[in-house]
């Protein structure tokens, strides 16, 4: 058996990004045992959709002792025991001294690859022009990434219409991201979940742990919806469970988040929402995922929106005002 330790720092995102790559390795490596360390909030996503058979939060002290110089003190030898028995590592994170690379070596990893988690530049010192998943690609030596990138596990994977649903199923929308400035207007959310409403759909509104504020201002646009039934809130919701609730809606709309990424990989109708951050870079992963693009992010209009949204055959019956 091949062990094999991948250290992924970074955001949801950063982690659900890493997916595909994680699945091809799987796909073309026989008996194959990935350590993933990434993100906590992701780590159980990656071990459900067997993608990692052991995981590891990076943010546990036990790691920040990869970028302590080796010697014989008792901090490395604690280290050597926890990578012990892999063979091959991937490490993408910055590492200008080598120190990280010399550590796993030291610790008996003989094949390590190292590269920046979020390049501005490529392998070739140029600068970066396709997206990050065919960079995750090309730092391990794989130039034509496979096509699809992704396939989503079987048992997470969005259920079609069929003539067993009751139309419409619910919109999920996460009106939150990383920052501000990649948020389409609260207002513009607002205005779309009454036109939703107005068409009898209902809303499943997302927000994470630090989203609390910007959900009750939204909702202080809003009137009480006519029914209970065309509004739930989900907050803080793992994404385990989080996944489960995604794949019974008919569609997603939100920013550059990732949540997003997770509902474009789930293989959900996804229309995802870019302002500042280039999509030609950052764009989600997934069978059925619109990118509508504007900058700033306010000029997408409401109207555009819902247009996609209307595309799908659930939605029909939406009226643009």
């Amino acid at each position: 058996m091949t062990r094999m330790l991948i250290i992924r720092p970074g955001a949801i995102g950063d982690n659900l990004l890493t997916f595909p790559l994680l699945q091809h390795l799987h796909t073309t490596l026989n008996n194959l045992s990935i350590t993933f360390v990434g993100n906590a909030t992701v780590l159980p996503l990656a071990h459900a959709f067997e993608l990692a058979q052991e995981i590891a939060d990076y943010e546990d002290p036990r790691w920040s002792e990869l970028f302590l110089p080796p010697d014989p003190a008792p901090h490395f030898r604690r280290l050597a025991s926890l990578l012990q028995n892999r063979e091959r590592a991937i490490v993408w994170l910055h590492d200008p001294e080598s120190i990280v690379v010399k550590n796993l070596h030291t610790a008996g990893i003989q094949h390590v690859i190292q590269a920046p988690g979020r390049p501005t530049f490529d392998l070739n010192n140029n600068p970066v022009q396709h997206h990050i998943v065919t960079y995750l690609f090309n730092t391990i030596g794989i130039d034509n990434p496979p096509d699809p990138l992704w396939h989503v596990p079987v048992g997470y994977q969005w259920q079609a219409p069929t003539s067993t649903h009751q139309y419409p199923r619910a919109v999920a929308i996460h009106p939150g991201s990383g920052g501000v400035q990649k948020c389409w207007p609260l207002t513009s959310f607002a205005q779309s979940i009454l036109m939703l409403w107005q068409a009898q759909i209902p809303v499943l509104l997302l927000a994470g742990p630090a989203e609390h504020e910007r959900l009750q201002e939204l909702l202080h646009y809003l009137p009480a919806p006519a029914s209970p039934q065309l509004l739930r809130i989900c907050i803080n919701t793992p994404l385990l469970t989080l996944s489960q609730e995604l794949r019974a809606c008919g569609a997603y709309i939100g920013n550059d988040s990732g949540v997003t990424h997770l509902a474009a990989l789930l293989g959900l109708p996804t229309i995802a929402l870019f302002g500042p951050t280039d999509p030609a870079h950052w764009h989600p992963i997934g069978p059925r995922t619109t990118i509508l693009h504007a900058m700033p992010i306010g000029n997408l209009s409401v109207c555009v929106v819902l247009s996609h949204l209307a595309s799908f055959s659930e939605y029909g019956n939406i009226v643009m005002r």
